[in-house]
């Protein structure tokens, strides 16, 4: 299965999570387009040999994101501000913030992959979000395509039995089971995961929030063909398939023009704008979270100890991403 990764965003810690970038995504069908930017004294020359020597021949393109480099995009993200309806001091945090510009490197990312699926006419089957700061700490193997009926079914008996465990409503055990479908380590932990459930209009035929499955061969084909994708922290890190994510990309230069029944008075930020995509892709999202791993997004809170050994080994085995501050 051809697998597409987007790598993007400022440089940082990269030299700490390419060991589980490699570990955890890069196998021998997974290909990586990166689109980053220099924050270091190195020059982009010796980043470039060193993201060779790290990815090898997974690394299919790199293209490197400047304000010099690309003047063009600061123009038209003044003519995206002038029509969003929001208060000028909200205008200048997504100036000077990054949830504008990682939707535009991960537009220009995705460009090179569409521009390789056309010449090689070999189109992706899915697409993996990831970050230079942030890692996936389980294996992204897609192993949950492969269940069966039956295996589904433990499955859901499993999430449901941890539920009543918790004396929480199993009526939800769907938010629970799609949004920690990576790994069933996350089971025992299902008292602590904020499951969100974003469906798309369209998405009411069996998959209510709310609505008991009690069919596992139903689920089966929903995990198989459904339309969703997987989150993690909203926006952080995700998982789609390729024929479905077409829209996201457009945020690097339709950023602002979209609004869901989900949209808050925060529908400008990166979250919001994406969570409305998703709905205007017809995407239905099942987004991981946990306040343990959401920790680790604040940059005053971040202890490195708190998720990695001294080795930086991972030290919570519930846990399914991080983003890694130093």
């Amino acid at each position: 299965m051809k697998v597409a990764v987007i790598l993007t965003g400022a440089l940082r810690t990269i030299k700490k999570t390419i060991v589980y970038l490699k570990q955890n995504l890069i196998r021998d069908d997974v290909d990586v387009y990166a689109c980053v930017q220099n924050d270091t004294d190195k020059t982009e020359d010796e980043w470039n040999t060193w993201f060779r020597d790290e990815l090898g021949e997974h690394l299919k393109t790199i293209t490197w994101f400047s304000n010099e480099r690309n003047r063009e995009w600061f123009v038209h993200r003044e003519l995206l501000l002038k029509e969003m309806r929001i208060d000028n001091s909200w205008k200048h945090y997504l100036r000077t913030s990054g949830s504008m510009i990682e939707y535009f490197q991960l537009q220009l990312a995705y460009m090179k992959m569409n521009e390789y699926e056309h010449l090689s006419a070999t189109p992706y089957e899915y697409v993996v979000r990831a970050r230079t700061d942030s890692v996936f700490t389980k294996p992204i193997d897609f192993h949950w395509l492969h269940w069966t009926d039956e295996e589904v079914g433990e499955r859901i008996k499993a999430v449901t039995d941890e539920l009543v465990k918790c004396d929480q409503d199993p009526r939800y055990m769907l938010r629970y089971f799609m949004s920690s479908i990576t790994s069933d380590d996350t089971i025992p932990n299902v008292q602590n995961i904020h499951a969100a459930y974003y469906p798309w209009k369209g998405d009411n035929t069996y998959f209510c929030s709310s609505a008991p499955i009690t069919n596992p061969s139903v689920l089966n084909t929903y995990i198989k063909q459904g339309r969703y994708i997987l989150t993690f922290r909203k926006n952080n890190l995700y998982i789609v398939r390729r024929e479905l994510f077409c829209m996201v990309p457009s945020l690097g230069t339709m950023y602002g023009q979209f609004k869901s029944p989900y949209s808050d008075a925060w529908w400008f930020n990166a979250e919001g704008q994406f969570t409305s995509a998703c709905y205007h892709s017809c995407l239905t999202v099942h987004d991981y979270n946990t306040d343990f791993e959401d920790r680790s997004v604040e940059t005053v809170a971040w202890k490195e100890e708190d998720f990695f050994d001294i080795d930086f080994h991972v030290v919570n085995p519930t846990m399914l991403y991080c983003v890694v501050r130093r």
